[in-house]
Protein backbone atom coordinates (compact mmCIF):
# COMPACT_ATOMS: atom_id res chain seq x y z
CA UNK A 1 0.00 0.00 0.00
CA UNK A 2 1.66 3.21 -1.18
CA UNK A 3 0.74 6.41 0.63
CA UNK A 4 1.96 9.98 0.01
CA UNK A 5 3.45 11.17 3.27
CA UNK A 6 4.83 14.61 4.14
CA UNK A 7 7.64 13.63 6.47
CA UNK A 8 8.60 17.13 7.57
CA UNK A 9 5.11 18.59 7.89
CA UNK A 10 3.35 19.57 11.11
CA UNK A 11 0.69 16.84 10.68
CA UNK A 12 1.82 13.65 12.50
CA UNK A 13 2.67 10.79 10.17
CA UNK A 14 0.29 8.36 11.85
CA UNK A 15 -2.61 10.79 11.24
CA UNK A 16 -1.57 11.09 7.58
CA UNK A 17 -1.84 7.29 7.35
CA UNK A 18 -5.27 7.43 9.00
CA UNK A 19 -6.57 10.13 6.68
CA UNK A 20 -5.40 8.44 3.49
CA UNK A 21 -6.77 5.01 4.44
CA UNK A 22 -10.09 6.64 5.31
CA UNK A 23 -10.21 8.26 1.89
CA UNK A 24 -9.51 4.93 0.19
CA UNK A 25 -12.30 3.27 2.16
CA UNK A 26 -14.73 6.08 1.24
CA UNK A 27 -13.81 5.88 -2.45
CA UNK A 28 -14.19 2.11 -2.59
CA UNK A 29 -10.52 1.51 -3.30
CA UNK A 30 -10.52 -0.54 -0.09
CA UNK A 31 -13.85 -2.42 -0.11
CA UNK A 32 -15.52 -3.81 3.01
CA UNK A 33 -13.72 -6.93 4.18
CA UNK A 34 -10.36 -6.00 2.62
CA UNK A 35 -7.45 -7.18 4.74
CA UNK A 36 -4.98 -4.41 5.51
CA UNK A 37 -1.25 -5.10 5.46
CA UNK A 38 0.19 -6.31 8.78
CA UNK A 39 1.70 -3.56 10.91
CA UNK A 40 5.28 -4.73 10.37
CA UNK A 41 4.81 -5.00 6.59
CA UNK A 42 3.21 -1.57 6.17
CA UNK A 43 5.85 0.01 8.40
CA UNK A 44 8.59 -1.44 6.20
CA UNK A 45 6.84 -0.39 2.98
CA UNK A 46 6.39 3.20 4.15
CA UNK A 47 9.66 3.55 6.04
CA UNK A 48 7.81 4.16 9.33
CA UNK A 49 8.15 2.75 12.82
CA UNK A 50 5.78 -0.02 13.87
CA UNK A 51 4.54 2.32 16.60
CA UNK A 52 3.42 4.83 13.96
CA UNK A 53 1.42 2.23 12.03
CA UNK A 54 0.02 0.74 15.24
CA UNK A 55 -1.20 4.20 16.28
CA UNK A 56 -2.83 4.68 12.88
CA UNK A 57 -4.60 1.31 13.02
CA UNK A 58 -5.76 2.01 16.59
CA UNK A 59 -7.23 5.32 15.47
CA UNK A 60 -9.01 3.68 12.55
CA UNK A 61 -10.39 0.95 14.78
CA UNK A 62 -11.60 3.49 17.36
CA UNK A 63 -13.49 5.29 14.60
CA UNK A 64 -15.14 2.11 13.30
CA UNK A 65 -13.25 2.12 9.99
CA UNK A 66 -11.50 -1.21 10.54
CA UNK A 67 -11.81 -4.27 12.77
CA UNK A 68 -8.79 -6.08 14.19
CA UNK A 69 -8.61 -9.69 15.31
CA UNK A 70 -5.81 -11.35 17.25
CA UNK A 71 -3.95 -13.71 14.93
CA UNK A 72 -6.02 -12.75 11.87
CA UNK A 73 -5.11 -9.13 11.19
CA UNK A 74 -7.09 -5.97 10.44
CA UNK A 75 -9.95 -5.67 7.94
CA UNK A 76 -12.08 -2.86 6.57
CA UNK A 77 -15.12 -2.82 8.82
CA UNK A 78 -18.10 -5.01 7.96
CA UNK A 79 -20.35 -2.48 9.68
CA UNK A 80 -21.80 0.25 7.44
CA UNK A 81 -20.04 3.56 7.92
CA UNK A 82 -22.22 6.41 9.18
CA UNK A 83 -23.61 8.83 6.62
CA UNK A 84 -21.31 11.76 7.22
CA UNK A 85 -23.27 14.58 5.62
CA UNK A 86 -26.50 14.31 7.69
CA UNK A 87 -24.54 13.89 10.91
CA UNK A 88 -22.33 16.85 10.09
CA UNK A 89 -25.36 19.01 9.38
CA UNK A 90 -26.86 18.12 12.76
CA UNK A 91 -23.66 18.98 14.62
CA UNK A 92 -22.52 22.02 12.66
CA UNK A 93 -20.88 24.01 14.07
CA UNK A 94 -19.41 21.29 16.30
CA UNK A 95 -19.25 21.98 20.02
CA UNK A 96 -16.25 19.73 20.49
CA UNK A 97 -13.33 19.20 18.17
CA UNK A 98 -10.37 16.89 18.21
CA UNK A 99 -7.21 17.53 16.26
CA UNK A 100 -3.64 16.23 16.34
CA UNK A 101 -2.14 17.16 19.68
CA UNK A 102 -5.49 17.53 21.44
CA UNK A 103 -6.03 15.81 24.77
CA UNK A 104 -8.06 12.94 23.31
CA UNK A 105 -5.18 12.05 21.02
CA UNK A 106 -2.71 12.33 23.89
CA UNK A 107 -4.68 9.78 25.89
CA UNK A 108 -4.78 7.33 22.98
CA UNK A 109 -1.08 7.68 22.29
CA UNK A 110 -0.27 7.13 25.96
CA UNK A 111 -1.84 3.67 25.71
CA UNK A 112 0.16 2.67 22.63
CA UNK A 113 2.85 0.00 23.13
CA UNK A 114 6.42 1.25 23.54
CA UNK A 115 5.25 4.87 23.76
CA UNK A 116 6.90 6.97 26.47
CA UNK A 117 4.18 9.41 27.47
CA UNK A 118 4.87 12.61 29.38
CA UNK A 119 1.48 13.93 28.28
CA UNK A 120 -0.91 13.07 31.09
CA UNK A 121 -0.58 14.28 34.68
CA UNK A 122 -1.32 10.81 36.03
CA UNK A 123 -0.07 9.05 39.17
CA UNK A 124 2.05 5.92 38.97
CA UNK A 125 0.23 2.59 39.09
CA UNK A 126 2.83 1.20 41.48
CA UNK A 127 1.85 3.80 44.10
CA UNK A 128 -1.80 2.70 44.21
CA UNK A 129 -2.70 1.38 47.72
CA UNK A 130 -4.63 -1.52 46.25
CA UNK A 131 -4.34 -3.94 49.18
CA UNK A 132 -5.46 -1.43 51.77
CA UNK A 133 -8.31 -0.16 49.63
CA UNK A 134 -9.43 -3.70 48.82
CA UNK A 135 -9.63 -4.45 52.55
CA UNK A 136 -11.76 -1.37 53.03
CA UNK A 137 -13.99 -2.41 50.15
CA UNK A 138 -14.33 -5.96 51.53
CA UNK A 139 -15.41 -4.55 54.88
CA UNK A 140 -18.06 -2.43 53.21
CA UNK A 141 -19.29 -5.38 51.14
CA UNK A 142 -19.47 -7.55 54.26
CA UNK A 143 -21.80 -5.04 55.89
CA UNK A 144 -24.32 -5.77 53.09
CA UNK A 145 -26.02 -2.39 53.37
CA UNK A 146 -28.66 -2.39 50.61
CA UNK A 147 -28.63 1.42 50.52
CA UNK A 148 -25.19 1.28 48.91
CA UNK A 149 -26.70 -0.40 45.86
CA UNK A 150 -29.48 2.12 45.36
CA UNK A 151 -29.75 5.83 44.74
CA UNK A 152 -27.73 7.99 47.10
CA UNK A 153 -27.80 11.52 48.42
CA UNK A 154 -26.72 14.11 45.86
CA UNK A 155 -24.48 15.83 48.39
CA UNK A 156 -22.62 12.60 49.09
CA UNK A 157 -22.25 9.83 51.67
CA UNK A 158 -22.49 11.24 55.22
CA UNK A 159 -19.60 9.11 56.55
CA UNK A 160 -17.39 10.20 53.69
CA UNK A 161 -18.19 13.88 54.19
CA UNK A 162 -17.23 13.55 57.85
CA UNK A 163 -13.84 12.17 56.85
CA UNK A 164 -13.40 14.88 54.21
CA UNK A 165 -14.05 17.55 56.83
CA UNK A 166 -11.20 16.07 58.90
CA UNK A 167 -8.87 15.99 55.89
CA UNK A 168 -9.59 19.62 55.11
CA UNK A 169 -8.26 20.58 58.54
CA UNK A 170 -4.82 19.49 57.27
CA UNK A 171 -5.13 22.21 54.63
CA UNK A 172 -6.18 24.77 57.25
CA UNK A 173 -9.83 24.71 56.15
CA UNK A 174 -12.67 24.49 58.66
CA UNK A 175 -15.65 23.13 56.75
CA UNK A 176 -18.39 21.10 58.43
CA UNK A 177 -19.71 18.02 56.59
CA UNK A 178 -22.90 19.87 55.66
CA UNK A 179 -20.81 22.36 53.64
CA UNK A 180 -19.12 19.65 51.55
CA UNK A 181 -20.30 18.23 48.22
CA UNK A 182 -18.85 14.97 46.91
CA UNK A 183 -18.16 15.16 43.16
CA UNK A 184 -17.03 12.65 40.54
CA UNK A 185 -13.50 13.99 40.24
CA UNK A 186 -12.09 17.49 39.83
CA UNK A 187 -13.20 17.73 36.21
CA UNK A 188 -16.83 17.35 37.22
CA UNK A 189 -16.25 19.79 40.07
CA UNK A 190 -15.15 22.44 37.59
CA UNK A 191 -18.13 21.71 35.36
CA UNK A 192 -20.56 22.00 38.29
CA UNK A 193 -19.14 25.33 39.42
CA UNK A 194 -19.34 26.77 35.92
CA UNK A 195 -22.93 25.55 35.51
CA UNK A 196 -23.95 27.00 38.85
CA UNK A 197 -22.10 30.33 38.83
CA UNK A 198 -21.36 31.35 35.22
CA UNK A 199 -24.27 32.08 32.86
CA UNK A 200 -23.71 31.49 29.12
CA UNK A 201 -21.69 34.24 27.48
CA UNK A 202 -20.14 35.52 30.71
CA UNK A 203 -16.40 35.79 31.36
CA UNK A 204 -14.09 33.59 33.43
CA UNK A 205 -10.58 34.69 34.34
CA UNK A 206 -7.79 32.11 34.46
CA UNK A 207 -4.04 32.10 34.80
CA UNK A 208 -2.13 32.07 31.51
CA UNK A 209 -1.41 29.24 30.83
CA UNK A 210 -4.00 27.18 32.71
CA UNK A 211 -5.34 23.64 33.13
CA UNK A 212 -6.25 22.22 29.72
CA UNK A 213 -9.50 20.71 31.05
CA UNK A 214 -10.74 24.22 31.80
CA UNK A 215 -9.76 25.40 28.32
CA UNK A 216 -11.62 22.50 26.66
CA UNK A 217 -14.67 23.01 28.86
CA UNK A 218 -14.87 26.71 28.04
CA UNK A 219 -14.36 26.15 24.32
CA UNK A 220 -17.20 23.64 24.32
CA UNK A 221 -19.85 25.54 26.26
CA UNK A 222 -19.31 29.16 25.42
CA UNK A 223 -18.33 31.40 28.35
CA UNK A 224 -15.45 33.70 27.53
CA UNK A 225 -12.01 32.73 28.83
CA UNK A 226 -9.53 35.52 29.58
CA UNK A 227 -5.98 34.62 30.51
CA UNK A 228 -4.01 36.61 33.10
CA UNK A 229 -0.19 36.43 32.93
CA UNK A 230 1.84 35.03 35.81
CA UNK A 231 5.17 35.75 37.45
CA UNK A 232 7.21 33.77 39.96
CA UNK A 233 4.67 34.45 42.74
CA UNK A 234 1.56 33.52 40.80
CA UNK A 235 -1.09 35.49 38.94
CA UNK A 236 -0.01 39.11 38.33
CA UNK A 237 -1.99 41.59 40.40
CA UNK A 238 -1.82 44.50 37.94
CA UNK A 239 -3.12 42.38 35.07
CA UNK A 240 -5.75 40.78 37.30
CA UNK A 241 -7.17 44.10 38.45
CA UNK A 242 -7.20 45.44 34.90
CA UNK A 243 -9.13 42.36 33.75
CA UNK A 244 -11.57 42.64 36.67
CA UNK A 245 -12.36 46.19 35.61
CA UNK A 246 -12.45 45.57 31.86
CA UNK A 247 -14.37 42.29 31.74
CA UNK A 248 -16.48 42.23 34.93
CA UNK A 249 -16.04 38.43 35.13
CA UNK A 250 -18.30 36.03 36.96
CA UNK A 251 -15.47 33.80 38.22
CA UNK A 252 -11.71 33.59 38.75
CA UNK A 253 -10.27 30.08 38.37
CA UNK A 254 -6.85 29.59 39.93
CA UNK A 255 -4.42 26.80 40.86
CA UNK A 256 -2.35 28.38 43.66
CA UNK A 257 -0.46 25.24 44.76
CA UNK A 258 1.89 23.71 42.15
CA UNK A 259 0.10 25.25 39.24
CA UNK A 260 -0.70 23.03 36.28
CA UNK A 261 1.15 23.34 33.92
CA UNK A 262 3.87 25.74 35.17
CA UNK A 263 4.50 24.37 38.69
CA UNK A 264 4.42 27.89 40.19
CA UNK A 265 3.24 28.28 43.79
CA UNK A 266 1.33 31.44 44.68
CA UNK A 267 3.11 33.22 47.53
CA UNK A 268 1.20 33.95 50.77
CA UNK A 269 1.40 37.68 50.10
CA UNK A 270 0.02 37.20 46.60
CA UNK A 271 -2.78 34.99 47.95
CA UNK A 272 -3.87 37.71 50.36
CA UNK A 273 -3.78 40.32 47.60
CA UNK A 274 -5.79 38.15 45.19
CA UNK A 275 -8.43 37.59 47.86
CA UNK A 276 -8.62 41.33 48.53
CA UNK A 277 -9.14 42.09 44.85
CA UNK A 278 -11.78 39.39 44.46
CA UNK A 279 -13.68 40.71 47.47
CA UNK A 280 -13.41 44.32 46.31
CA UNK A 281 -14.79 43.49 42.86
CA UNK A 282 -17.21 40.85 44.20
CA UNK A 283 -15.92 38.01 42.01
CA UNK A 284 -15.99 34.44 43.41
CA UNK A 285 -12.85 32.30 43.17
CA UNK A 286 -12.68 28.63 42.22
CA UNK A 287 -9.53 27.30 43.89
CA UNK A 288 -8.24 24.05 42.36
CA UNK A 289 -6.07 22.37 45.02
CA UNK A 290 -5.60 18.85 43.67
CA UNK A 291 -1.79 19.08 43.96
CA UNK A 292 -1.62 20.81 47.34
CA UNK A 293 -0.47 17.72 49.26
CA UNK A 294 2.16 16.73 46.68
CA UNK A 295 5.00 18.83 48.10
CA UNK A 296 8.56 17.51 47.70
CA UNK A 297 10.92 20.07 49.22
CA UNK A 298 8.91 21.96 51.85
CA UNK A 299 5.69 21.56 53.84
CA UNK A 300 2.56 21.83 51.68
CA UNK A 301 1.79 25.44 50.78
CA UNK A 302 -1.16 27.30 52.21
CA UNK A 303 -4.39 27.59 50.24
CA UNK A 304 -6.72 30.48 49.58
CA UNK A 305 -9.70 28.90 51.31
CA UNK A 306 -7.79 28.72 54.59
CA UNK A 307 -7.55 32.54 54.73
CA UNK A 308 -10.94 33.27 53.13
CA UNK A 309 -12.90 35.23 55.71
CA UNK A 310 -15.56 36.50 53.33
CA UNK A 311 -16.71 33.16 51.94
CA UNK A 312 -15.74 34.12 48.41
CA UNK A 313 -13.70 30.98 47.62
CA UNK A 314 -15.15 27.73 46.30
CA UNK A 315 -12.59 25.07 47.11
CA UNK A 316 -12.00 22.02 44.89
CA UNK A 317 -9.87 18.95 45.53
CA UNK A 318 -9.71 15.35 44.36
CA UNK A 319 -8.27 11.93 45.15
CA UNK A 320 -7.22 11.32 41.54
CA UNK A 321 -3.60 12.46 41.92
CA UNK A 322 -2.90 11.37 45.49
CA UNK A 323 -4.78 8.07 45.74
CA UNK A 324 -6.71 6.25 42.99
CA UNK A 325 -7.88 8.10 39.87
CA UNK A 326 -10.30 5.30 39.06
CA UNK A 327 -12.39 6.20 42.12
CA UNK A 328 -13.49 9.40 40.36
CA UNK A 329 -14.11 11.10 43.69
CA UNK A 330 -13.41 14.64 44.80
CA UNK A 331 -15.00 17.43 46.81
CA UNK A 332 -16.23 20.98 46.69
CA UNK A 333 -16.77 23.16 49.72
CA UNK A 334 -18.39 26.59 49.81
CA UNK A 335 -20.69 28.76 51.90
CA UNK A 336 -24.23 27.33 52.32
CA UNK A 337 -25.96 29.55 49.70
CA UNK A 338 -23.35 28.73 47.08
CA UNK A 339 -23.30 25.06 48.05
CA UNK A 340 -27.05 24.82 47.44
CA UNK A 341 -26.50 25.96 43.86
CA UNK A 342 -23.64 23.47 43.45
CA UNK A 343 -25.76 20.59 44.77
CA UNK A 344 -28.51 21.50 42.31
CA UNK A 345 -26.02 21.49 39.43
CA UNK A 346 -24.64 18.14 40.58
CA UNK A 347 -28.14 16.65 40.68
CA UNK A 348 -28.75 17.73 37.09
CA UNK A 349 -25.43 16.20 36.02
CA UNK A 350 -25.50 12.65 37.42
CA UNK A 351 -27.70 12.66 40.57
CA UNK A 352 -24.84 11.49 42.82
CA UNK A 353 -21.47 9.80 42.95
CA UNK A 354 -21.56 5.97 43.35
CA UNK A 355 -22.54 5.17 46.98
CA UNK A 356 -20.46 1.97 47.16
CA UNK A 357 -17.15 3.59 46.24
CA UNK A 358 -17.92 6.56 48.47
CA UNK A 359 -18.42 4.29 51.46
CA UNK A 360 -15.27 2.32 50.64
CA UNK A 361 -13.26 5.55 50.57
CA UNK A 362 -14.79 6.57 53.89
CA UNK A 363 -13.73 3.21 55.38
CA UNK A 364 -10.21 3.61 53.97
CA UNK A 365 -9.88 7.09 55.45
CA UNK A 366 -11.26 5.97 58.82
CA UNK A 367 -8.54 3.32 59.02
CA UNK A 368 -5.88 6.04 58.93
CA UNK A 369 -4.07 4.88 55.79
CA UNK A 370 -4.18 8.12 53.86
CA UNK A 371 -1.47 10.19 55.57
CA UNK A 372 0.99 7.27 55.44
CA UNK A 373 0.23 6.79 51.75
CA UNK A 374 0.75 10.46 50.89
CA UNK A 375 4.09 10.47 52.71
CA UNK A 376 5.27 7.43 50.74
CA UNK A 377 4.31 8.73 47.30
CA UNK A 378 6.08 12.05 47.88
CA UNK A 379 9.44 10.28 47.97
CA UNK A 380 8.64 8.36 44.76
CA UNK A 381 7.63 11.46 42.85
CA UNK A 382 10.48 13.56 44.26
CA UNK A 383 12.96 11.06 42.80
CA UNK A 384 11.27 11.13 39.40
CA UNK A 385 11.17 14.90 39.34
CA UNK A 386 14.88 15.05 40.14
CA UNK A 387 15.69 12.51 37.42
CA UNK A 388 13.76 14.56 34.86
CA UNK A 389 15.43 17.83 35.85
CA UNK A 390 18.91 16.30 35.68
CA UNK A 391 18.19 14.80 32.26
CA UNK A 392 16.79 18.10 30.99
CA UNK A 393 20.07 19.73 31.98
CA UNK A 394 22.03 17.06 30.10
CA UNK A 395 19.88 16.70 26.98
CA UNK A 396 18.05 19.95 26.18
CA UNK A 397 19.56 22.90 24.29
CA UNK A 398 20.51 25.89 26.41
CA UNK A 399 17.94 27.96 24.49
CA UNK A 400 15.18 26.07 26.35
CA UNK A 401 14.20 27.18 29.85
CA UNK A 402 12.23 25.60 32.69
CA UNK A 403 11.74 25.82 36.43
CA UNK A 404 12.10 23.08 39.05
CA UNK A 405 8.62 22.52 40.51
CA UNK A 406 8.44 22.16 44.29
CA UNK A 407 5.55 19.73 43.91
CA UNK A 408 2.90 18.44 41.55
CA UNK A 409 3.49 16.33 38.46
CA UNK A 410 4.64 18.78 35.77
CA UNK A 411 7.67 20.54 34.35
CA UNK A 412 6.89 23.42 31.98
CA UNK A 413 9.51 23.99 29.26
CA UNK A 414 9.62 27.19 27.22
CA UNK A 415 11.05 26.82 23.71
CA UNK A 416 13.00 29.49 21.82
CA UNK A 417 11.16 31.38 19.05
CA UNK A 418 13.12 29.50 16.39
CA UNK A 419 11.42 26.19 17.28
CA UNK A 420 7.75 25.44 16.63
CA UNK A 421 6.19 23.17 19.24
CA UNK A 422 4.04 21.54 16.54
CA UNK A 423 7.15 20.39 14.71
CA UNK A 424 8.68 19.02 17.91
CA UNK A 425 5.46 17.18 18.71
CA UNK A 426 5.22 15.54 15.29
CA UNK A 427 8.82 14.36 15.32
CA UNK A 428 8.69 13.18 18.93
CA UNK A 429 5.59 11.05 18.32
CA UNK A 430 7.34 9.39 15.41
CA UNK A 431 10.16 8.40 17.78
CA UNK A 432 7.87 7.06 20.48
CA UNK A 433 7.61 10.04 22.85
CA UNK A 434 4.52 12.15 23.47
CA UNK A 435 4.05 15.32 25.52
CA UNK A 436 1.36 17.98 25.92
CA UNK A 437 1.95 20.96 23.57
CA UNK A 438 1.76 24.39 25.16
CA UNK A 439 -1.15 25.75 23.07
CA UNK A 440 -3.47 23.21 24.74
CA UNK A 441 -3.20 25.22 27.94
CA UNK A 442 -4.34 28.54 26.52
CA UNK A 443 -7.37 30.05 24.83
CA UNK A 444 -5.04 32.64 23.28
CA UNK A 445 -4.15 31.88 19.64
CA UNK A 446 -0.72 33.38 20.40
CA UNK A 447 -0.12 30.87 23.18
CA UNK A 448 3.35 30.51 24.66
CA UNK A 449 5.71 28.32 22.69
CA UNK A 450 6.17 25.63 25.30
CA UNK A 451 5.43 22.09 26.35
CA UNK A 452 4.41 20.29 29.53
CA UNK A 453 6.29 17.21 30.68
CA UNK A 454 4.68 15.02 33.35
CA UNK A 455 7.07 12.77 35.26
CA UNK A 456 4.97 11.00 37.91
CA UNK A 457 3.79 7.97 35.91
CA UNK A 458 7.15 7.22 34.26
CA UNK A 459 10.00 5.18 35.73
CA UNK A 460 13.42 6.84 36.04
CA UNK A 461 14.69 4.77 33.10
CA UNK A 462 11.76 5.86 30.93
CA UNK A 463 12.32 9.48 31.91
CA UNK A 464 15.98 9.34 30.92
CA UNK A 465 15.19 7.66 27.60
CA UNK A 466 12.28 9.95 26.73
CA UNK A 467 14.03 13.21 27.60
CA UNK A 468 17.10 12.09 25.65
CA UNK A 469 14.93 11.56 22.56
CA UNK A 470 13.21 14.93 23.01
CA UNK A 471 16.60 16.59 23.33
CA UNK A 472 17.70 15.05 20.03
CA UNK A 473 14.54 16.33 18.35
CA UNK A 474 15.07 19.83 19.75
CA UNK A 475 18.67 19.99 18.55
CA UNK A 476 17.56 18.85 15.09
CA UNK A 477 14.87 21.53 15.01
CA UNK A 478 17.39 24.19 16.01
CA UNK A 479 19.74 23.08 13.25
CA UNK A 480 16.98 23.41 10.61
CA UNK A 481 16.05 26.99 11.45
CA UNK A 482 17.98 30.25 11.40
CA UNK A 483 19.21 31.09 14.85
CA UNK A 484 18.20 34.49 16.31
CA UNK A 485 20.84 37.07 17.17
CA UNK A 486 22.73 36.33 20.39
CA UNK A 487 21.06 39.24 22.19
CA UNK A 488 17.67 37.59 21.78
CA UNK A 489 18.62 34.12 22.96
CA UNK A 490 16.85 32.80 26.04
CA UNK A 491 19.61 31.21 28.15
CA UNK A 492 18.83 28.38 30.51
CA UNK A 493 18.57 29.26 34.19
CA UNK A 494 20.33 27.57 37.12
CA UNK A 495 18.27 24.61 38.27
CA UNK A 496 19.97 23.26 41.37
Amino acid sequence: MQLALERHGSHPLYMQVVTQIQERIRSGALPIGTRLPPIRQLANELGLTRLTVHSAYSELQAGGWIESFVGRGSYVSQRPLPQRAPVASLLAPPLLREEPGDFGELLRLAAAPDMISFAQAAPAYETFPIKQFNRAMQQVLAEADPALYGYGATQGDARLREQLALLLLDRGIQAPPENILVVSGAQQGIDIVLRALVPPGETVLVEEPTYLGMVERMQAYGPNLVGIPMDDEGIRLDALEAALIAHQPRLLYTIPAYHNPTGICMSPARQAAVLELAQRYRVPILEDDIYGLLSYDNPPPSCLKAIDRGGIVVYLSSFSKVLLPGLRLGLLTATPPVLQALVAAKRLTDLHAPPLTQRALAEYLERGHFSVHVHSIRSVYRERRDVMVRQLQRSFPRECTWRVPGGGFCVWVTLPPSIRVADVYAQAVERGVVFAPGPLFSADPHAPNGLRLCFAARTPAQIVRGITILGEVLYEQLARRPRPQPATLCHSVPLV
